[in-house]
């Protein structure tokens, strides 16, 4: 069937405008993203080829000097290169990214079996926004440096003035919280850059003075673990003009707060650091069901469980006693009640944790099944339990800090005793997955008349399997009614860092 001729002329034309409309957007686009790349070249600021190789050489001599304190450090360590972040905005952008990239490519070329990859730093962030999507900000920079497996954390600062390009890198020590080292990296001086120098020097060296009266360096505060969350916290301490392309610091350790200036760490007790965890496990009970982010707010905890000496310094708190009892003064104290271990922690103007903060202090920054790893053939190095107790033919928990500490300064959260904790148990997390900030669970208890409360950590032997490699893992539940008193539960206790007056619901 043929169409009419005047119709095909018709269908031709708009054919042609389209197409012609088609080619005229295509131009408009490319023309439009060339304006905004041209001009984002025009006001990036770009450093001189020549301030950039001089630069580059500097930060060459930087990663000499890192190398070879991997090279001289007594143990293998592995470095993560994370956040440079601007220093005027303390957000990443693209020349942090570069930094970050460049920094670990060159370490990675000298030491590539001590250097985490630029692509896994990568993959770690984007895996986050994927897992969290809701999430505005992202991960802190200790916690990326820590789920790379690193050891050590190289973060920093960048800053441009003039085309000038400063970076002021700082070296820590993840398990420590130790400055091990630190350096200005800067771009040489020209005539047509002193100037902006100058105002930059000025500036910080303002700053410095405005800081150095509000914040003195306590180099004997005990500090466990950094928190990177604000990478420029204490930025205003370095040395930041970088006249020398190089600067060396003797190891300090990282200032505290100045609330921290004030107020110190209570005996036996560590200060746990704030910071976001994955609560619960996918692959464990059903109990334990579903595993969701929490943030904990800093507290101290008890370094280890409460003792039978110092259970027996209070004379108002009760105790039973039975089978498999303790009596050496270092021994955690066993058959205590809910109640008592309650009121005792009162007492001493502390508190029982929450479960959240427990399952926090356990997992010690880490995402898997024990604070140290996945491997079981390990548990014995950190913890008393069947294989190293009943197996062997000793019974009874043992004494407490015998074993290793995890990542955080904390003994015996796997095994020796089980812990009680403040919450009430519920059979899932359901309630707990809406509070996002340390959920405290329900309010009361499910059934008056059998009041359940969470259990956590394990122990020796016993019944439940509580003493098997399954019943020490860091999100492992347990729920005992409150008026229980067992061979198997101990505690220790809590105290918030920012309120004295503690109060039981």
């Amino acid at each position: 069937m043929f169409q009419p001729e005047n119709q095909i002329y018709v269908m031709k034309n708009e054919l042609v405008n389209v197409i012609s409309s088609t080619i005229l957007r295509l131009i408009f686009l490319a023309l439009f993203s060339f304006f905004l790349f041209f001009s984002e070249v025009l006001f990036a600021a770009p450093l001189s080829s020549e301030s950039e190789a001089i630069f580059d050489s500097k930060l060459d001599i930087v990663v000499k000097n890192i190398s070879t304190r991997l090279l001289e450090n007594e143990s293998e360590v592995v470095v993560a290169v994370v956040d440079l972040v601007n220093y005027e905005t303390q957000e990443r952008d693209s020349r942090a990214d570069a930094l970050e990239e460049q920094l670990t490519n060159l370490l990675y070329e000298i030491q590539p079996n001590q250097v985490v990859p630029y692509f896994e730093i990568v993959y770690l962030r984007l895996e986050w926004k994927s897992r969290f999507p809701d999430i505005l900000h992202g991960p802190l920079t200790e916690d990326i440096a820590k789920l790379a497996g690193a050891d050590w954390l190289l973060t920093g600062t960048h800053k441009t003035i003039g085309g000038l390009m400063y970076v002021s890198l700082k070296l820590y020590d993840l398990k420590s919280g130790n400055l091990l080292w630190q350096t200005v990296v800067g771009s040489e001086r020209t005539a047509e850059n002193e100037e902006a120098e100058s105002v930059l020097e000025e500036m910080l060296t303002e700053k410095i003075e405005q800081k150095s009266s509000e914040l003195p360096f306590q180099q004997t505060a005990q500090v466990h673990v950094p928190n990177f969350s604000n990478p420029s916290q204490y930025h205003s301490l370095e040395q930041e003009a970088g006249i020398e392309s190089k600067v060396e610091f003797s190891p300090v350790l990282i200032p505290p707060s100045v609330e921290e200036n004030v107020t110190k760490i209570p005996q036996a007790m560590l200060k746990i650091p704030a910071g976001e965890f994955l609560m619960g496990s996918d692959l464990g009970d059903e109990d334990e069901l579903p595993d969701h982010l929490v943030f904990i707010q800093s507290f101290y905890l008890d370094q280890h469980e409460v003792t039978n000496e110092e259970y027996s310094k209070c004379l108002t708190c009760e105790r039973g006693h039975g089978g498999f009892d303790t009596i050496d003064p270092q021994q955690p104290v066993v058959y205590v009640d809910w109640k008592n271990a309650a009121a005792f922690c009162k007492a001493q103007n502390k508190r029982l944790p929450t479960e959240a903060e427990w399952e926090y202090a356990a997992k010690a920054g880490s995402e898997t099944e024990y604070s140290y790893g996945d491997e079981i053939s390990l548990l014995d190095n950190y913890a008393w339990l069947e294989t190293n107790t009943v197996d062997l033919g000793h019974w009874g928990a043992k004494n407490v800090s015998t074993k290793q500490a995890n990542q955080w300064g904390v003994f015996d959260l796997h095994g020796n005793v089980m812990e009680w904790v403040q919450n009430y148990y519920t059979q899932d997390y359901f309630s707990s997955v809406r509070q996002p900030n340390n959920p405290k669970g329900p309010i009361a208890p499910l059934d008056e008349k059998y009041p359940l409360r969470v259990v956590r950590g394990g122990a020796w032997g016993g019944r439940y399997a509580a003493g098997t490699p399954a019943g020490l893992r860091s999100a492992k539940r347990y729920a005992f009614v409150e008026w229980t008193r067992s061979f198997q539960i101990g505690f220790r206790c809590a105290k918030d860092v920012h309120t004295k007056i503690v109060t039981y619901e």
